[in-house]
């Protein structure tokens, strides 16, 4: 027996006792993953559609961590049911603290470590496998057609969802990945956080929250699209509420947004 084989062996043995331990948890909401965003759901046309593989890369300083997608890919994760297998060809750097953050409990990860050249094999095999929800895989190398290919008809067999995390040595940029045949392709970047008020002469300013740029670089049968989002330390429930509208070049004010600000949502043709 070759390692994969053992592999998914221990892989199949543990969600069986995963679905032992936690029976019925496991639902059945829908064709669609939610985003948790009202105008990400709506563009994609109720979020993200199962049985399918998505692909999320970073910008900026976070291409190489990669900690941004991954967060983003954690939330997600969040709104659903069931077992999540996150495989790396590398040391797995997942943050315990982050991923509970993100809303995402950790007792329905099984993680795996193997080498940056079985991962994509291995995550088709995991793909197949029906008492699976999802299926993360973090890439240090680029995906041909073909390779996605195969993990797309993958997820259609098994039913389950597919999250490629490509890192900088994968995708420098989205121009420099090749052609796919996975259903959506995401970028997540920083974006300068906005002071909540003017900043008072003399006094060092107060930042305000963080803030995202979510891009969705393509969509199969569907329009791009790019929203923004703010981050705050405080709300690990809802991790990305929308951003304040921008009025004039500053904040509009806090007294018109309210407590959950209208969204930043633009479409590009």
């Amino acid at each position: 027996m070759n390692a994969r084989m053992e592999t998914m062996e221990l892989l199949r043995e543990q969600v069986a006792r995963i679905e032992r331990r936690h029976s019925g948890m496991r639902s059945a909401d829908g064709h669609f993953i939610s985003t948790g965003l009202a105008q990400v759901d709506q563009h994609l046309q109720g979020g993200l559609l199962r049985g399918s593989v998505h692909e999320f890369c970073g910008a900026g300083s976070d291409r190489r961590v990669a900690a941004k997608p991954s967060r983003f890919i954690a939330s997600i994760l969040a709104r659903s049911c069931g077992q999540v297998v996150w495989i790396s060809g590398r040391y797995l750097d997942l943050h315990l603290a982050g991923i509970r953050a993100a809303g995402l409990n950790p007792g329905r990860l099984i993680c795996v470590e193997t080498r940056a050249e079985d991962v994509a094999g291995l995550c088709e095999e995991v793909l197949r496998e029906r008492g699976v929800t999802a299926v993360v895989a973090d890439l240090d190398t680029p995906l041909s057609l073909t390779a996605s290919r195969r993990l797309q008809l993958a997820a259609e067999s098994g039913g389950t969802t597919g999250f490629l995390l490509h890192r900088e040595s994968a995708a420098p940029d989205e121009r420099k990945l090749p052609p796919s045949a996975c259903q959506t392709r995401w970028r997540i970047r920083a974006e300068p956080c906005v002071l909540p008020f003017p900043s008072v002469p003399g006094r060092l300013p107060v930042l305000g929250p963080e803030r995202w740029q979510v891009e969705l670089l393509r969509q199969r049968g569907g329009r791009s699209a790019t929203w923004l989002f703010e981050i705050p330390d405080h709300v690990p429930s809802h991790p990305l509420p929308v951003a304040p509208v921008l009025a004039h070049g500053s904040l509009a004010s806090s007294e018109s947004a309210g407590p959950h600000p209208v969204g930043i949502g633009t479409a590009c043709a």
